[in-house]
């Protein structure tokens, strides 16, 4: 059995790849299955729905995470990132679109590919055309939830013409129209009413390694930031907590604001806040925080900026 499962605290276009890329495995002779670790959001579970995959992926459970396990990693490849012990598995593939971030070793070649792209969800589209494999009606629906969510609605600067295409490929085989469903899809992401204050920072929640130095950066991405903002003072009690339990030197938990295109980076210290005023330009004073304006992309436009003012 192959375990196929991307990284702690799943967005909507990890999820769309592992399910897409477990049946891949199992169109072409394999025994795989998908697998999350962390909560679902509300878009999440709103596009498992809407393609009818509810039953596709499930949690991980503990007794599958066994001395030798085969696992497929998607949609990332940093290790502290992984909702396994890299150690503890054998991993059979890794499919991406983020930096390479680490050095994975194998006792024999294995299937390892990142392209650049917008969504991973793309890449698995790409990689069923390849394979000459017809995506399923749901399948199709589900990827299409994972281009637009991760793109933004092909919005994103991380969105590249492949993603374009095949949002284009995947509406016209759904009958689905993108403004409609991004909009949907939207709205139930910023629904955070059901969730704890500590369950909103891991939601979408990453860690780094940055030249020795750890830092968490955590994304609320979101049509409705008051939401978010009205719970601002747990949020920040709850990075606390997360900064001090994972030995972090850095944590940022950005609220999105989709519509206006900017970041509010809720910072609960005074290095923090020092590391954000050297390392972006265009900012914004709000209370005790920062926004920064036209920036939306953890992936391209956060991460990569502050590695390198931690480098310098």
């Amino acid at each position: 059995m192959i375990i196929v499962i991307g990284h702690l605290n799943p967005d909507t276009d990890n999820i769309a790849a592992a399910v897409a890329m477990a049946n891949l495995l199992k169109a072409q002779g394999d025994e795989a299955a998908a697998y999350k670790k962390g909560n679902l959001n509300k878009e999440s579970s709103l596009a498992l729905k809407f393609s009818g995959l509810e039953n596709q992926i499930g949690d991980l459970p503990e007794a599958v995470i066994a001395e030798g396990a085969d696992f497929f990693l998607v949609d990332f490849n940093e290790a502290s990132q992984a909702p396994v012990e890299p150690e503890k598995i054998k991993l059979r593939g890794l499919v991406d679109h983020h930096k390479l971030g680490s050095s994975w070793k194998t006792d024999e070649p294995v299937l390892f590919r990142i392209e650049p792209m917008g969504a991973s969800s793309t890449l698995l589209c790409k990689m069923y055309q390849e394979k000459k494999i017809e995506l399923s009606l749901g399948l199709a629906k589900l990827l299409l939830c994972g281009i637009i969510s991760d793109t933004l609605k092909l919005t994103s600067p991380t969105t590249t013409d492949e993603d374009k295409i095949w949002a284009g490929i995947l509406a016209q085989q759904t009958a689905t129209g993108i403004d409609e469903l991004a909009g949907q899809l939207f709205e139930a992401k910023s629904d955070l009413s059901e969730f704890t204050p500590e369950e909103v920072v891991k939601l979408d929640y990453k860690e780094f390694d940055f030249s020795g130095k750890k830092v968490g950066v955590g994304v609320i991405e979101t049509v409705d930031p008051q939401s978010a903002k009205k719970m601002e003072k747990e949020l920040k009690g709850e990075m606390e907590k997360t900064k001090t339990a994972e030995g972090l030197d850095y944590i940022f938990l950005g609220i999105v604001d989709i519509l206006n295109n900017e970041t509010e980076m809720l910072l609960i210290s005074k290095e923090a806040k020092d590391l954000i005023m050297k390392s972006f330009s265009d900012i914004v004073i709000r209370e005790d925080n920062l926004v920064l304006k036209g920036v939306v992309s953890r992936k391209k436009q956060i991460v990569p900026v502050l590695e390198r003012t931690l480098k310098s």
